[in-house]
């Protein structure tokens, strides 16, 4: 939106929302009751992505061969590929490398919150408490590492689901919104001086 454009950008919340958000709700209700199904098939979207994205990024690469800084996209989009195709092709090792990668970023977000609630002025309570739960998480994935594979990624995404749904139902969306004519109108007029008479 241009600077002149009178809509601002707030949550509305029309039927469709609370629509769409029962429906998301529902969807994570089934995921999480196929928590193996649904990390199968996350692993496999990752997988098409990572093709897809390194095939693009690998064309741009040759299109701007004449570019050096260009020339890296060729091997970036070749590393990017191989480990799609590798996701693909190979469903099960792209889910237990997933899970102990999320479960060693888990232990080290939970170290570094613990770590920074002891920093001056910080929320020392919030941060003990989400450094304590994602270090837990963390200890949690690890430890049941490889079987945790099979529930990590499907949980996430059903949890992830819900959580969306119960906003998009209960808030809405953002939209651009138009500025009450109140606002615009509350605004003084430029008034025209008056001329003054002349000696």
């Amino acid at each position: 939106m241009s600077d002149n454009d009178p809509r601002v950008l707030k949550y509305r919340r029309t039927i469709w929302d609370v629509i769409l958000g029962v429906i998301t709700v529902i969807a994570g209700g089934i995921v999480l009751g196929h928590v193996a199904i649904a990390s199968l098939v996350s692993i496999l979207f990752v997988g098409w992505m990572l093709l897809v994205s390194g095939a693009t990024v690998m064309i741009s690469g040759i299109v701007g061969w004449k570019q050096p800084a260009q020339r890296w996209n060729l091997a970036t989009g070749a590393v990017l590929a191989i480990l799609g195709l590798g996701f693909v092709r190979n469903p099960g090792a792209g889910l237990l490398v997933l899970t102990l990668l999320a479960g060693s970023m888990l232990l080290a977000a939970g170290v570094i919150r613990l770590v920074a609630a002891f920093q001056p002025g910080s929320p020392r309570a919030v941060l003990l408490f989400n450094g304590a739960v994602t270090l837990a998480l963390g200890f949690m994935v690890i430890n049941r590492w490889p079987a945790s594979a099979l529930w990590l990624l499907g949980t996430i995404l059903g949890v992830q689901l819900i959580v969306d749904g119960m906003t998009t139902a209960l808030v809405g969306r953002v939209r651009p919104t138009e500025v009450a004519s109140i606002d615009r109108t509350d605004r003084p007029a430029a008034t025209t001086p008056e001329p003054q008479p002349q000696p």
